[in-house]
């Protein structure tokens, strides 16, 4: 057994070294294809990759916690950046739906023999989770994907939705 082990099996946080912090970054930046271009960038950046894996560190030291935490693509980002450049901004509900009358076309009638439960995934009208990358300022581009991933997904349910599908 580690000393590590043992310190995560008692809910202490493992101190590591600037060394290995410095040897895990920059085997972080090389998995990623990171490079920074200004100067004092990569050092700043390194300053929050450490607040993150801090983080991590003391998220995954806790008991047994239901998830565990990694190191993915967004360590050397800040919280507030992460926000600004991946989450975009939200619509009201009023705003997010056009209105207009509502079609009848996909509800059960009276009578239907309908299924106990479908799984989606095996009609293939559920796409795979993708990354939508900075959507912020591309909000329409992803409207628009999605409008085209509802058609094709509807195209795959409705026999002849859509001419050639």
């Amino acid at each position: 057994m580690s000393i590590i082990d043992y310190n995560l099996k008692h809910g202490q946080v493992p101190e590591r070294t600037e060394a290995e912090t410095s040897r895990l970054y920059e085997m972080w930046l090389v998995k990623h294809g990171k490079a920074y271009n200004a100067l004092g960038e990569k050092e700043r950046r390194f300053e929050i990759f450490k607040d993150n894996l801090k983080f991590v560190d003391q998220h995954n030291s806790v008991g047994n916690p239901s998830y565990k935490l990694g190191l993915n693509k967004f360590a050397d980002l800040s919280n507030e950046e992460y926000r600004a450049a991946y989450l975009g901004t939200r619509m009201d509900g009023k705003r997010r739906l056009l209105g207009g009358p509502k079609s009848a076309r996909y509800l059960f009638k009276d009578g239907d023999d309908l299924p106990e439960s479908v799984d989606w995934r095996e009609k293939g009208a559920v796409a795979p989770v993708k990354d939508q990358g900075q959507c912020g300022m591309f909000l329409f581009l992803l409207y628009l994907f999605f409008f085209y991933q509802l058609l094709d997904s509807k195209s795959r349910l409705t026999p002849f939705f859509l001419p050639g599908k």
